[in-house]
């Protein structure tokens, strides 16, 4: 009875063996894809940040000549505040599906039989809404919440991407402000 019990106790070790190697496996390739998800998510974003700089520096800066030589401008003002706010950036969906991809296979580890379906789902939910938030932080900015006395004595208010000093002087292009 103790042969038989042996290459049973045998074959159970070898089974569990195999079954921890598997599970490393998994552990070190979500490692890997959560990891590959991150340096993805940055590199875009720091492709979006230069994409953002480069064209706001491409824009003129200078109003034409024509409105600084006119008497009374309806579009002029000087800046009166300036306060910097920084905001949350746009989801692209990406942050999503690599967290839900990553949480989803963490989720897997765990659990057996539908136990094991039930913690897949819910890392994969998880990992998905924790994805967009690391997005969102990646891609956040800084605007400027700036006052402008227009030289017809209103006070208005605009959120703009750009800084400008306290007495600075300013056009008004729709909801934008340009240095005159």
């Amino acid at each position: 009875m103790s042969r038989t019990a042996h290459p049973t106790a045998r074959a159970l070790a070898i089974a569990q063996s195999q079954q921890a190697r598997q599970q490393r496996v998994m552990r070190q390739l979500s490692w890997l894809v959560g990891l590959t998800l991150v340096a993805g998510g940055l590199l875009i974003g720091g492709r979006a940040f230069a994409t953002t700089t480069a064209s706001a520096a491409s824009k003129p800066t200078a109003h034409a000549a024509s409105a600084a030589s006119a008497t009374a401008c309806s579009h002029c003002g000087v800046v009166t505040a300036v306060t910097a706010k920084e905001v949350k950036g746009q989801g692209s969906g990406l942050g999503i599906v690599g967290g839900a991809v990553v949480g989803g296979l963490v989720g897997n580890q765990f659990g057996k039989g539908s136990g094991n379906t039930v913690t897949t789902i819910g890392g994969a939910v998880a990992g998905g809404y924790a994805g967009n938030e690391v997005e969102k932080h990646l891609k956040k900015k800084t605007v400027y919440k700036t006052t402008v006395k227009m030289e017809d004595g209103t006070i208005k208010k605009f959120t703009v991407d750009h800084e400008f000093k306290v007495g600075a002087k300013v056009t008004v292009e729709g909801d934008d402000l340009k240095a005159r």
